[in-house]
């Protein structure tokens, strides 16, 4: 066994009927090597530091110079783990196993003597009983705006095999139990959810190819599950599927669903660890230029045998963090324990060496920052990345990993500096404060103590240019205008997201408009049942909330009894398909029919909301026109002047038995289908349909009158 993976042993989350023998075996194995691996790692970092490769060459008085304007990857965060249970078998007597409110606040909070970090990431437990541990801290760290992320270890009991030990696993999901694991982590989103967790993310896997003590999978396994089961893992949510987190950042399983089209598409974002990664390893261009995320989301750096306030080893940890965000690309940057002996925060509740290395990043560089060029590596162990939090506001890193104070310069490209602050950490110093330091134009000098990591926050006059925005990131409710519209789709510039139903094509079309020059044809109708469909927005329509909802359809000639319908398909609190009618109207052959429900209240316990056009019968050509979807209440059409023959209720061109039925069982039901059968049914054009009305319409017929006199 490597020493990496010796070491790895020690941050065993296995659940709590394993947890107790698992920390004797560790703590066993500890006292045995701990003189071996202390030397061994020590020697493996320093023979890391001497011969790591740079991205670019640099003379020895060169000044870094940053362009604020070539960005690279956007950045989501800086975070930690939360994992009670594991916690609570290797916690001095009387220590809570889960995070203190007091240690939630500095650990999440950003002010004087707190980390700042953004992001939290919770185990998923393998027995759902248990789900419910996770949430205290959870819910404390999101309303101090962190993202939190979910992570396996097991499948559920029920579902799980035995496997053959060693790296290929304690524990393997043999692939007819994919569809019960989706199920389990839907299961667990939702819980979470109700809780008023709102998940960013959950992960396949945490280390499938470091299995020891926990679940193996194989590389085609995995891509498998993603490409057949993903989209389930996340069906009615609003989380994320994470790629499988490797212990390693071996690029197999990546490739893998890079290879896989199907795969690619369910992968929201990718994970990985960076145990034994080396800084050349780190980059890995086929995934950087997928255009979706990557997380750093688990390492513990240098290792757990050094106590997190020894130094310089600590700045270890800033150099990890750079070599992540410079070299990998990384979006986001996730230490192991927040609260632990070697993690960035002290048992005692203080902050660690470890800690104020960390917080030189996770302080400044905030979520929705973009990093931005800089000369990387402009002194002999010097390393800058910066980072761009406004027109007017950059964010400089710099970590001197060598013996010697450096005098660096600084010159940030064709811009005008107005103010710098420094930040620093070394051996005597944690986030000391420097405020107005001197500058000139655009550049700056600035002291680099030896073993320090040195934060500018540096303010400029404005070039005008915001950074971009964040195309992961998470999705704003939509907001109705000031007449009460969340959305209305005219196809005037394409299909405005609509997509054929079943066997069904749509396309713009010039042939037929209710308003404007163009509507959206739906042909190649083989059922009635095929149309239009537009999935809803989850975050703004929700289970048994009302709207109003409106369409109008065309339909070249209409077949006897032929209705057209707007409809809902949804996904049932159970998981099970169902399908509601929101309005209907008789099809009326050369003309636009209207279908509108001013107050729809989609159902309770409803996801994976679709809106569909359809008909009871027929499969001829369809045109669909301004789709409305608007605040309850709303009369989107209100202002139409209405066609049609007083008495003629549907709307045929003639006035016979039909509608007098029709008029007798819309009366009766105290409701009409549409504004146009309501007021032909009102006969003598009083406002109100009624009795009256209906022995008019049966006068009219037997005739014994010629007219319907007004009112």
């Amino acid at each position: 066994m490597t020493i990496c993976a010796i070491m790895r042993i020690r941050s065993v989350p296995a659940k709590c009927s394993e947890i107790k023998a698992i920390g004797e075996k560790i703590m066993k194995q500890h006292r045995k090597c701990k003189a071996i691996l202390s030397t061994a790692l020590a020697g493996s970092l320093l023979f890391s530091a001497l011969t790591m490769t740079p991205m670019q060459t640099a003379d020895a008085a060169s000044a870094c110079t940053v362009n604020t304007n070539k960005t690279y990857q956007l950045i989501k965060g800086f975070g930690g783990i939360n994992l009670p249970e594991w916690q609570a078998i290797n916690l001095p007597q009387g220590k809570s196993a889960d995070m203190t409110a007091k240690q939630v606040q500095k650990a999440f909070g950003n002010g004087d003597d707190e980390l700042g970090l953004s992001i939290l990431r919770i185990y998923i437990s393998d027995d759902s009983n248990s789900w419910k541990t996770a949430v205290p801290t959870a819910k404390a760290a999101q309303e101090l705006g962190a993202t939190v992320f979910a992570s396996p270890w097991y499948p559920p009991a029920s579902i799980r095999k035995n496997g053959p030990g060693g790296n290929t696993g304690k524990y393997a999901l043999d692939s007819s139990q994919f569809g019960n694991y989706a199920k389990h982590l839907n299961s667990y989103i939702k819980y979470m959810e109700g809780e008023g967790i709102d998940l960013y993310s959950v992960s396949v896997q945490n280390e499938p190819d470091y299995a020891k003590d926990w679940t193996y999978w194989s590389t085609n396994d995995l891509v498998s599950f993603i490409a057949n089961y993903g989209k389930q893992v996340t069906e009615g949510t609003n989380a994320k599927l994470m790629s499988p987190e490797s212990f390693q950042y071996r690029k197999e399983f990546y490739n893998g669903i890079l290879n896989n089209a199907k795969a690619f598409e369910n992968c929201d974002l990718f994970g990985t660890h960076f145990y034994g990664t080396s800084r050349n390893d780190m980059d890995f261009p086929a995934l950087e230029n997928c255009g979706k995320d990557i997380w750093m989301t688990e390492v513990y750096v240098p290792d757990s045998s050094i106590n997190g306030d020894a130094y310089p080893a600590s700045l270890d940890q800033a150099v990890n963090i750079h070599n992540g965000m410079v070299v990998g690309n990384m979006n986001a940057y996730v230490v192991w324990f927040i609260r632990r002996s070697y993690g960035p925060m002290k048992e005692d509740d203080n902050i660690s060496k470890r800690g104020y290395c960390l917080a030189q990043y996770s302080k400044w560089i905030r979520p929705g920052d973009i990093r931005i060029d800089a000369t990387e590596q402009p002194n002999s162990n010097i390393l800058v990345s910066a980072y761009k939090h406004s027109p007017t506001q950059v964010t400089v890193v710099a970590v001197n990993n060598g013996n010697s104070d450096v005098s660096q310069e600084f010159n940030i490209s064709g811009r005008s500096i107005t103010n710098v602050d420094r930040y620093r950490t070394s051996a005597n110093e944690n986030i000391a404060k420097t405020k107005g330091m001197e500058y000139s134009g655009s550049g700056f000098y600035a002291q680099l103590p030896a073993k320090s990591v040195s934060t500018f926050v540096v303010t400029m006059e404005s070039d005008g240019i915001e950074v971009p925005q964040d195309p992961n990131g998470p999705r704003e409710p939509l907001q109705p205008d000031e007449n009460g519209v969340y959305f209305h789709d005219t196809f005037e510039t394409g299909t405005d997201d609509w997509n054929g139903r079943g066997g069904a094509s749509v396309q713009p079309s010039a042939a037929q408009a209710s308003d404007g020059s163009k509507s959206l044809l739906v042909q190649d109708r083989t059922k009635a049942w095929n149309g239009a469909e537009k999935t809803l927005d989850y975050t703004t329509f929700k289970a048994g909330d009302t709207f109003s909802f409106g369409a109008k359809v065309f339909c070249g000639e209409a077949e006897a009894d032929q209705e057209l319908m707007l409809s809902l398909q949804y996904k049932n609190a159970a998981g099970d398909t169902e399908y509601a009618h929101i309005a209907s109207a008789d099809a009326v052959s050369g003309q636009f029919v209207t279908l509108q429900n001013t107050d729809f209240k989609l159902p309770e316990g409803a996801s994976n909301m679709i809106l569909y056009i359809e008909t009871n019968a027929g499969t001829q050509d369809l045109y669909l026109d301004d789709v409305f979807v608007g605040v309850a209440g709303t009369d989107f059409f209100h202002d139409e002047p209405l066609v049609f023959t007083p008495g003629d209720v549907n709307n045929d061109g003639k006035v016979n038995a039909v509608d007098l039925t029709l008029a007798k069982r819309f009366l009766a039901a105290g409701q009409y289908p549409d504004r146009i059968a309501k007021s032909a049914a009102d006969a003598d054009q009083n406002g109100t349909a009624d009795a009256a009305d209906t022995e008019l319409i049966r006068d009219f017929i037997l005739g014994k009158i010629r007219s319907f006199s007004a009112a």
